[in-house]
């Protein structure tokens, strides 16, 4: 129902509520006027009825009374008339003329109480006012009525009854009532006619603005307010107008802009545009914030820890796995781990990597042969880093639902992961960098720069968890006479054998490192004093095996080394380094090709010299 009609509805309940008031109370003011005049004149007629009656007491004619009687009950608009005694009149006078005894209850009632009695009879052809009043005795005024009745002060003597029409006084008020019901008819047709030809405009704006509103409520901000004939209400309809076209124009530019930092926004053309850009710029300033973040960050571990705890508390992922993947040595690197491992991701052959495109299993069972836990669903979501560098997104669900609520987050994941990408190929290449410069180009060791952050970081650790390091330091036997002979070119590739050799017989939690030239340093991680003679031999018979290749002819070399223990030796890992430097000079002074494992005589006997 719309407002004019509301209106129109109220304006008339209203109306008629007004009028059926007004006619009521007038009739009810003149039905009360009508009667409260016929009491007066009965009051009247039993004043004068009494005045009579005492009038022929004195004069001795009350035989004459019923004359008079007659007379008043003649009168207009009195059809009956009589009068009633008390029984104590009746006893001293007895019943008087025509049997002046109580006709009804009524007279009776006034005769007991002493108080007037009005009836009213009412029906459609005629209305009957019937009253009694009585006749109370007194000795105060002219008249003693006590002198002639016997009789008290306040006694009922008697009563004057009378049955009075009032048909006239209805058919007078029904008369003035349809006077005035007409009259107020005609004034309540022009007031609501007045009243919608000066509200008729606003009532249409009210609606015009509804429907719009309605309308900018679910979305559609393109509708525009009806304007009418009042000023009024065009300037308020040309006032909503402009606003909701500068929203619509506002909510355009501000989406086609937003659009260019969020890459992967969906969009839902029932979507109220107003929530979608507040919705959007939220999602921007959580961005925003993340950039900012990362941005601060040192190392890109912990720009893949604030993405990790993007997945874990944005998006609520319990488990999933980061991987880089280096396109151009084809080799894999788990960075991240959140909660478990599922499969053999570190291996190059990376399904995910390989086709650039999302390897989802509710697509097609066992879609990826590296993963080994086959009762759980899994996306894996590759993305562009740099030329060199891809970055995947293994994500694993417990079932198809939460699979699709991956997938339909894929975009938002997106957004974070372009936002990282600067920061993740700066932190790489700075990474790359550091690494670079920790690292012999020859052989791909350490050097010595690594050494000595090695030993500033991990060296504390090691004191504090009571773990012990085996010092090896290697050096080719007579390496100067490759040089010599076969020039710098075989040197290298000598230098090349041995970092191989060395490499290929320590573990992944040693370190070996390049120190200079032809030497090289080797920790053995938690390393027993038995087990460092066992690795230092198998080194030194291993490089006596390999074959350098020189031109048309190849030969062999044999090396020494010298080795000490940390922190048997000493709580310092430099004078273990220089130890194990002296047992490797021991070496080379007894012959060399040997293992020489630290002894404090080598240094009481003064066989150590600074070099050899």
């Amino acid at each position: 129902m719309n407002a004019k009609k509301k209106i129109s509805y109220v304006l008339s309940f209203l109306f008629i509520a007004l009028f059926l008031f007004m006619i009521a109370n007038i009739g009810v003011n003149i039905r009360n006027f009508g009667l409260k005049n016929a009491e007066s004149k009965a009051r009247l007629t039993a004043d004068i009825v009494k005045d009579a009656l005492t009038a022929h007491m004195v004069n001795g004619i009350m035989d004459s009374r019923g004359f008079f009687l007659d007379q008043i009950q003649n009168s207009r608009n009195i059809q009956k008339v009589w009068l009633v005694r008390a029984p104590s009149v009746i006893k001293q006078y007895g019943k008087g003329f025509n049997n002046e005894t109580p006709r009804d209850d009524i007279d009776k009632e006034v005769i007991k109480s002493g108080k007037m009695k009005k009836v009213i009879d009412e029906n459609l052809l005629s209305s009957a006012f019937r009253i009694t009043i009585p006749y109370i005795a007194t000795q105060k005024g002219e008249l003693n009525c006590l002198g002639c009745h016997d009789a008290k002060e306040g006694d009922t003597l008697g009563a004057i009854s009378m049955i009075m029409d009032i048909s006239d006084i209805r058919d007078s008020g029904l008369s003035s009532v349809l006077s005035v019901g007409i009259v107020a008819i005609i004034i309540l047709i022009l007031i609501q006619f007045v009243v919608n030809g000066f509200i008729n405009p606003y009532i249409m704006l009210f609606d015009s603005i509804k429907t719009v509103m309605e309308k900018a409520q679910n979305g559609n901000y393109g509708n525009k307010v009806v304007t009418t004939n009042s000023k009024e209400s065009q300037e308020v309809a040309l006032w909503i107008n402009n606003l909701l076209e500068k929203l619509q124009k506002v909510f355009k530019e501000m989406e086609s802009k937003i659009d260019i930092f969020l890459t992967h926004k969906e969009k839902d053309k029932k979507t109220d545009p107003l929530l979608e850009v507040n919705s959007t710029i939220n999602q921007l300033s959580e961005i925003y914030k993340f950039k900012k973040t990362i941005e601060r960050d040192e190392e890109l571990s912990d720009v893949y820890k604030r993405l990790a705890y993007i997945l874990k508390e944005k998006f609520e992922f319990d488990d999933f796995i980061f991987l880089e993947a280096d396109t151009t040595n084809k080799t894999n690197k788990i960075v991240h781990i959140e909660k478990t491992l599922h499969c053999k991701a570190e291996k190059n052959n990376c399904r995910a990597d390989r086709t650039n495109m999302i390897v989802d299993s509710c697509m097609f069972a066992d879609v990826c042969n590296l993963f080994k836990d086959k009762d759980m669903d899994y996306l894996c979501i590759p993305y562009s880093i740099s030329n060199d560098m891809d970055f995947i997104i293994s994500i694993v669900t417990q079932d198809k639902e939460e699979t699709k609520r991956v997938r339909k987050l894929i975009p938002n994941i997106q957004d974070y992961v372009d936002t990282a990408k600067p920061e993740i190929v700066s932190k790489k290449l700075m990474q790359i960098l550091q690494e670079s410069a920790r690292i012999d180009q020859l052989t791909g060791m350490y050097n010595r720069k690594y050494l000595e952050e090695f030993i500033e970081k991990a060296i504390p650790q090691a004191k504090r968890a009571g773990i012990s390091f085996g010092v090896l330091m290697i050096d080719i036997d007579y390496f100067k006479m490759i040089n010599d002979t076969y020039g710098h070119d075989i040197g290298d590739e000598a230098i090349r054998v041995i970092s191989k050799v060395i490499k290929d017989s320590i573990r992944s939690s040693d370190v070996a490192i390049r120190y200079g030239g032809e030497e090289f340093l080797v920790l053995l991680y938690n390393c027993k004093k038995e087990a460092i003679s066992l690795v230092a031999e198998k080194i030194r018979i291993e490089f006596a095996k390999q074959k350098i290749q020189a031109a048309n002819e190849a030969f062999t070399k044999t090396l020494s080394v010298g080795a000490s223990i940390f922190p048997e030796d000493s709580d310092s890992i430099w004078k273990c380094i220089k130890f194990a430097d002296i047992a490797l000079y021991n070496a080379k002074e007894n012959g060399r090709n040997r293992v020489v494992i630290f002894d404090t005589s080598m240094i009481k006997d003064g066989s150590f010299e600074e070099s050899y």
